[in-house]
């Protein structure tokens, strides 16, 4: 129940405030004053200033305290509209804290980013960007782009799905800005409200809310359960209708799981016996660190019942934001055409970047990047053994980015949380991607700057010795 009374201290501020019992520039009570009326420990309070503080309803000054706002909130108490009572039935609601923390700190510059899923500066070809551009000439179009997207892109992405052993023709094909839109098209496009979705769990989908606004009934299949039941993954008596189930088969986010061949085919023919539609996260297959070549889902028989998606915001650059999906032509033209309704099209400038990417540059550029990922995968195991294996455990991952850190029971990782954050190093906690995953981190490799691994995880073990 602690955890969640910073909701209610949260929540109790703003009445306060409607009510006219704060007023712009009141002082706060201290925060050992607020931790004792609502018997809570100090860091629920801090929590819940920070929330406050991230609306603009609340300012804090060095040795003088924390005040209700001068400069925001009060603009929204000089009418008879109460804003918070807009934002409060939103069916759009607030992220997560944690997510809410990482996605406003991640723009600071001098924050250390150890959970980051997104490549490094240094390993964004930006150069190659700028030499496609220049030598574009009149190939290069900003006008709108068909609904399904660019052909000339869906030409190579033909071609790039074939490398995966994916039949596919571009009427198969609708480009998307990424495949978080992607999946928000499919959460528009097929499915209905109190629609079942099944997920893995962990799973990076409990980190967006893209899903949420459907107000979908979530399932959690725990993957080892799914693992181990692989022949029999559903109930026989539960009702599946209106389901679908989303999955990361290949370098699974946290996990880092991978299905083998085996395990993804029945996983496909138990979802076709019930009627359930597939969708394939697939945006991280290319970066397994071995030459293993590892099938996607969209490659394997009866694989209609799967929507794959695609993406080059993980290999290539985050900013370009091309995705695509690969489906029944029926399901394409659906979707392109609500694509068309959300946002008139992908960007057509990086439509024609990811076309000439894709057919001059991607294959060589995943070598390279796959030698450049693994050598800072060795470098954070070797400070992982070094610094943090006396408070956990891990599995070396075969690829991607992540490492999904189990600590001992010793270790709260909201404390953990916050003091890392006094000494500007950003984590990621597991309770993101699975509350009952609440003493796990999911740490990255791939944004952090190598000469800065070593320092920072000694640091984290500094901390940990303090916080047990």
């Amino acid at each position: 129940m602690t955890e969640f009374k910073y909701k209610k201290i949260v929540d109790d501020v703003i009445q306060q405030i409607n009510d006219g019992l704060l007023k712009p520039g009141d002082k706060l009570q201290s925060q050992r004053e607020i931790a004792n009326q609502y018997h809570v420990n100090r860091s629920t309070v801090v929590q819940a200033l920070d929330i406050l503080k991230s609306y603009g309803i609340l300012d804090s000054f060095e040795k003088r305290g924390i005040f209700v706002s001068e400069n925001k909130w009060h603009v929204y108490m000089t009418s008879n509209i109460r804003w918070q009572d807009f934002i409060g039935n939103s069916i759009s609601k607030n992220n997560h804290y944690y997510i809410q923390k990482i996605n406003e700190l991640e723009f600071d510059n001098n924050i250390i980013r150890v959970g980051t899923g997104e490549l490094g500066p240094d390993m964004i070809p930006n150069d190659k960007f700028a030499d496609i551009v220049k030598s574009a000439g009149t190939e290069l179009s900003t006008n709108y782009e068909e609904p399904k997207g660019n052909l000339l892109l869906r030409q190579q992405i033909v071609k790039y799905m074939k490398r995966k052993n994916v039949e596919c023709e571009t009427d198969n094909i609708c480009i998307t800005s990424g495949a978080l839109q992607a999946l928000k098209l499919i959460a528009d496009g097929l499915l209905v409200p109190q629609s079942k979705i099944i997920i893995e769990t962990p799973s990076y989908i409990n980190s967006v809310r893209t899903w949420h606004n459907i107000r979908a009934n979530i399932i959690p299949f725990k993957i080892e359960d799914i693992k181990r039941n692989i022949n029999n993954l559903f109930k026989v008596n539960s009702d599946y209708n209106n389901s679908i189930f989303y999955c990361i088969p290949t370098l699974h986010n946290p996990t880092q799981n991978t299905y083998t061949k085996s395990e993804k085919q029945k996983i496909i023919d138990q979802c076709n016996v019930r009627g359930i539609p597939i969708v394939e996260d697939d945006i991280y297959a290319d970066l397994m660190f071995d030459s293993r070549e590892t099938m996607p889902m969209k490659s394997l028989e009866n694989s209609n019942n799967v929507l794959y998606l695609g993406s080059l915001s993980k290999t290539v650059s985050p900013g370009l934001r091309i995705g695509w999906i690969v489906a029944d032509k029926k399901v394409i033209r659906h979707l392109s055409d609500l694509k068309m309704q959300n946002d008139y099209g992908a960007s057509s400038i990086s439509q024609y970047i990811a076309k000439e990417w894709l057919e001059k540059y991607h294959v060589n550029h995943i070598e390279n990047l796959n030698k450049q990922l693994e050598s800072k995968r060795d470098e954070f195991i070797r400070c992982l053994n070094k610094y943090l294996s006396s408070f956990g455990t891990w599995k070396v991952p075969e690829g991607s980015f992540y490492i999904w850190f189990e600590l001992d029971s010793r270790v709260n990782v909201k404390q953990l949380f916050n003091h890392a954050l006094n000494e500007n190093i950003l984590i990621q906690p597991g309770e993101i991607y699975d509350q009952e995953a609440a003493n796990h981190i999911r740490f990255s490799y791939s944004y952090i700057k190598r000469d800065e691994i070593d320092s920072t995880l000694q640091k984290l073990s500094a901390i940990i010795e303090r916080l047990i």
